[in-house]
């Protein structure tokens, strides 16, 4: 492309100023020089447009009036995601923003996305100092940009919560002390069945590796070696205690009722009230959407659990979890006006994601209030989360946060991980026989893989 040329001059001339140079870091790259230039580009992504999508595209379409973007929402599920990947073979995506790391992963080893590890050094995009990390790359290449992560806490029922007189919500904890606060909150029907359990993991399986990944700071499902992390005490220990929690002791949510029924955590905590606090990573999403989420509650938050009292918490900050790239060929008439959309998105735009429950994790991101951008005020937050645990906890990118960057069949292990964990969960092996042998099959996958 012409305007290649151009930026590579503009690049080797800001070079020479070091103090420019640090500010093109964060900003000088990100707009074009004409942003008059025009296009229709299809974008994909799992948020509807009241869900700040329609806001991130009227911001967008302030600075780039000609450039028409087209919103394409899907299911961020098993289908969906199928769905997508047909989709994009049949040339009908132009920007996609996958969510989960096994999703983007998918997508760049099958070629789905366009390579942008040229323009990327021909401008002079720094990862490390956007978005923290370099860790962005499948084989030395790179093909999507971040675009966002999750903050893990956990989102409690202040009602539930004040009735077993737990007292101030904690500014750290223990998974003992989280387990003890969720038999507190668990309450019984006449008969001593469950009527709502205290706690819940969230509805994803693999979420029981996180208490490793608080600890080493990265790669829960590897060691430093490169092999599989399933058969270490932490992960082990993990499942134990959520086999313990909802099959022995019913003080938790079953992940097993969350798979067989298709459940997802925001409709047990706030729609059928199965649960008086879970662990989710995105549970702001669903409150000021009182049409289908209406709640009677205020929400309070306290973090994610640590084994240990005073151990570096990796699960407290903002960890990276979604990657937006070009799914058409550099030769298309209007690549130029995607990639001009995908660094404004991943950059100014992120901050968006907060109407939907993500957060943003570019470093210039100046986001104000995410009470605001979710309610529209703090006073009106006020009628539905407790403000100050929310400020504390939820998306403090200040704070440590988890990342991956050990890619080794990592679709294989996630795949082996899950079935193996749900063996624990449904009570068809101990947690121990099954991180075992998916231990074992995933070192096979990872052996054939390098």
């Amino acid at each position: 492309m012409k305007k290649l040329l151009a930026i590579l001059l503009t690049v080797l001339m800001l070079a020479s100023t070091a103090a420019i140079a640090e500010e093109a870091d964060l900003t000088s790259w990100i707009l074009e020089d004409d942003t008059s230039i025009s296009g229709t580009i299809s974008f994909w992504m799992p948020f509807n447009g009241s869900q700040g999508m329609d806001a991130l595209i009227a911001d967008f379409n302030s600075i780039y009036p000609n450039i028409t973007v087209e919103l394409n929402t899907y299911n961020n599920n098993s289908d969906g995601n199928m769905s997508v990947n047909t989709s994009i073979l049949a040339g009908e995506v132009d920007v996609l923003a996958s969510f989960g790391l096994s999703n983007a992963y998918t997508r760049w080893e099958s070629n789905m996305y366009a390579d942008l590890t040229d323009l990327i050094e021909v401008e002079g995009i720094d990862l490390v100092a956007n978005w923290g990390s370099d860790a962005f790359k499948y084989e030395d290449r790179i093909y999507t940009l971040p675009c966002g992560g999750l903050s893990y806490y956990v989102a409690i029922n202040m009602d539930a919560w004040n009735a077993a007189g737990l007292g101030e919500l904690p500014t750290e904890w223990t998974w003992d002390e989280y387990l003890a606060a969720s038999e507190a909150m668990t309450e019984y029907n006449d008969d001593g069945t469950v009527k709502v359990y205290g706690g819940s993991d969230y509805h994803s399986v693999n979420y029981f590796t996180y208490a490793r990944g608080s600890i080493v700071g990265k790669n829960a499902y590897y060691k430093e070696d490169g092999t599989a992390a399933f058969d270490t005490p932490e992960i082990i220990n993990a499942l134990e205690r959520e086999v313990q929690a909802e099959l022995v002791d019913q003080i938790w949510f079953p992940k097993a009722t969350y798979r067989g029924d298709n459940l997802q955590s925001q409709q047990i905590f706030l729609v059928e009230r199965f649960a008086n606090s879970c662990i989710t990573p995105n549970m702001v999403r669903f409150l000021p959407d009182t049409e289908n989420y209406g709640v009677d509650f205020i929400v309070g938050f306290a973090p994610f659990p640590v084994e240990e009292k005073g151990q570096v918490n990796y699960m407290s900050g903002v960890s990276p979890f979604s990657h937006a790239g070009i799914c058409m060929d550099p030769s298309d008439e209007d690549f130029d006006a995607a990639w001009a959309f995908l660094k404004w998105y991943s950059t100014y735009g992120v901050k968006y994601l907060v109407a939907a429950g993500h957060q943003p994790n570019w470093t210039g991101t100046e986001v104000g209030s995410a009470l605001e951008l979710l309610f529209g005020s703090e006073e009106e937050a006020a009628k539905y989360v407790d403000v100050e645990s929310f400020n504390r906890v939820v998306g403090d990118s200040t704070l440590p946060s988890y990342y991956e960057d050990e890619l080794t069949a990592y679709t294989d292990v996630n795949s082996i991980l899950n079935e193996y964990a749900m063996y624990a969960l449904n009570g068809t092996m101990t947690a121990e026989e099954a991180m075992m042998e998916a231990d074992a099959l995933a070192d096979e996958e990872i052996a054939a893989a390098r």
